[in-house]
């Protein structure tokens, strides 16, 4: 993955790293790149999110406060969203550390870009978490992951309808259902296309697995499944009286069975501490 950083109106580079040799002058490149997101701003009133080009996938993200372009490049292989997903984490990271006080920044810099070439360390060590990620978890890690989860939701859902009571229940589905449109409307959530297909209904509970493994990053996915996966328990520990009753419809609803049947495998995939700190410890 090729990265550049570039001040959105001179098109000057900021900070170029790159992890694959491409052989054209990289400030040829931030010139054109530039020069292609301004145009079509112009002419076609909105920026350049992603495109392919001289056999690479491109990603583009603006940040309007500090009126920077962030450009990630990498292989046509790689999925637009993972591209795009790891593009954001670095325009945090830098946004962070070079920019804390946004458009203010201009004011103080004196016009040298050597200020950003540490930034090169962090990129590096972000770069082979990633690459490390893609050799544990494969697409079948992946959908295992998915199945896991899936069958977790799918328990809980039958422990509320079979266990809880009818003003237990309704306000469970309330809430879940209040948490969950504020979910699905976060800009986060729409800007990943994979996320955005996990649903909820009173009848069926959670589907998450309409995800597609291959246009997805899995670590974010992942990610924001656990979390949602936390929500849901604070909510039914919050809508069911008294608090302690809860362990023991876990275990009538044999959710604690399905973990130690495959507590195996859980650890293979590195969730059996945190499910059995969820279900077991909070």
């Amino acid at each position: 993955m090729n990265i550049w950083i570039l001040d959105s109106d001179s098109g000057v580079t900021l900070f170029f790293n790159h992890h694959m040799t491409i052989p054209v002058n990289e400030d040829l490149i931030s010139g054109l790149l530039a020069a292609l997101n301004q145009f079509t701003i112009v002419e076609l009133k909105q920026p350049i999110e992603a495109i392919d080009m001289g056999g690479l996938r491109w990603v583009y993200i603006s940040d309007k406060p500090s009126n920077l372009l962030f450009i990630g490049a990498d292989s046509k292989e790689t999925p637009t969203q993972m591209l795009r997903s790891r593009l954001n984490v670095i325009k945090q990271l830098f946004i962070q550390r070079y920019i804390p006080d946004g458009p203010k920044w201009r004011g103080s810099w004196n016009g040298s870009i050597d200020q950003f070439k540490s930034f090169k360390t962090t990129v590096d060590e972000y770069y082979e978490q990633w690459l490390q990620a893609e050799n544990i978890m494969n697409i079948a890690e992946f959908f295992d992951i998915l199945g896991i989860f899936q069958q977790l939701f799918n328990l809980l859902h039958a422990m509320v309808e079979e266990h809880f009571s009818e003003d237990e229940r309704v306000k469970t589905y309330s809430r879940i259902e209040e948490t969950f449109v504020k979910f699905k409307k976060n800009k986060y959530i729409n800007k990943h296309e994979e996320l955005s297909k996990i649903e909820f209904n009173r009848i069926s509970g959670f589907n998450i697995l309409s995800i597609n493994p291959t246009n997805c990053d899995f670590i974010e996915v992942e990610t924001q499944i656990i979390n949602l996966t936390k929500v849901l328990i604070s909510i039914l520990r919050i809508n069911i009286d008294p608090k302690h009753r809860l362990l023991e419809l876990f275990h009538k609803s044999t959710i604690y069975d399905y973990i130690l049947n495959n507590y195996t495998h859980l650890k293979e995939l590195n969730l059996d501490h945190f499910l059995l700190d969820l279900f077991l410890l909070r």
